[in-house]
């Protein structure tokens, strides 16, 4: 198919050709569990025979050091902010994502510009600015929004971790309260994907369920997508075969935070 794109193309990174590759990408709020269904799809994909590439932010090799190094100082401003990650994902869109669908891959990118514009604007910064600044993004071929509620994504923050300085804007809340600070931030957040969620056409697959279940119906939204590229040869169905278990790790391995999950969860359920 030949790119559309939400603004205008960046004159190097214009394509005019058709290209062969879909481009899918995975929404959502630190903690809602993106990076593993991100994992789960590319192993699906790839062993229904699919070539698959995987990206996501600050992955890029022009910037993404860059903006990690800007991030431990706390002191990144919210306008230096939006063109670092621009610049990050200009190099990433020019470099891994427009090759890698014009080879015919299957790019899964875990998040794209959608978090960025969403953060974005929580801090501050205008709508139509943003629209413009990154316009030259080339429109997914679908956009999968793991929608979560603050009851669910708090114990899964705790259990991966605890409270991280910029995910719960304390640059820009600066609270006492670091856990007060990110339940008005991750509402903020959440309320803003909501909002993008008709004007950009996301898909939403609500994310308070297991793991299994999620992946279950993920795999039934990209299996509409990519169907295509099997053409010629046999079904989508017959390839691929029933959907695939999503394997539970042996309890005598559950990791530490694993089990901190599942406490946490089994509070939420009583209250």
């Amino acid at each position: 198919m030949k790119p559309e794109y939400y603004w205008v193309p960046i004159p190097n990174l214009q394509i005019e050709e058709e290209y062969s590759g879909k481009l899918i990408v995975l929404e959502g709020t630190d903690g809602v569990g993106r990076s593993t269904q991100t994992r789960l799809l590319r192993n699906w994909l790839e062993s229904s025979g699919l070539a698959v590439y995987d990206t996501g932010l600050t992955r890029g090799r022009l910037a993404g050091r860059h903006i990690q190094e800007a991030k431990e100082g706390h002191t990144m401003g919210r306008q230096t902010q939006c063109l670092f990650y621009a610049t990050d994902f200009a190099d990433r869109l020019e470099n891994e994502i427009v090759p890698a669908l014009r080879a015919g891959y299957v790019v899964l990118t875990d998040r794209y510009i959608y978090s960025l514009m969403a953060r974005a604007v929580v801090r501050g910064m205008h709508r139509d600015w943003l629209h413009k600044l990154y316009g030259f993004a080339i429109k997914p071929d679908l956009i999968l929004y793991l929608d979560v509620s603050i009851d669910q994504l708090l114990p899964r923050v705790l259990a991966s971790g605890g409270f991280d300085y910029w995910e719960s804007g304390a640059d820009l809340l600066h609270g006492d309260d670091l856990y007060e600070d990110f339940i008005r931030y991750q509402g903020s957040l959440l309320e803003e994907f909501r909002y993008m969620s008709d004007e950009y056409g996301f898909t939403v697959v609500d994310a308070n369920r297991p793991i299994k279940a999620v992946f279950q119906e993920l795999q039934a939204q990209v299996r509409t997508v990519v169907q295509e590229m099997l053409a010629g040869e046999v079904s989508f169905t017959e390839f691929v075969g029933p959907m695939l278990p999503v394997e539970e790790p042996p309890t005598e391995r559950r990791s530490m935070s694993e089990t901190l999950r599942d406490f946490f969860s089994s509070l939420m359920d009583e209250t």
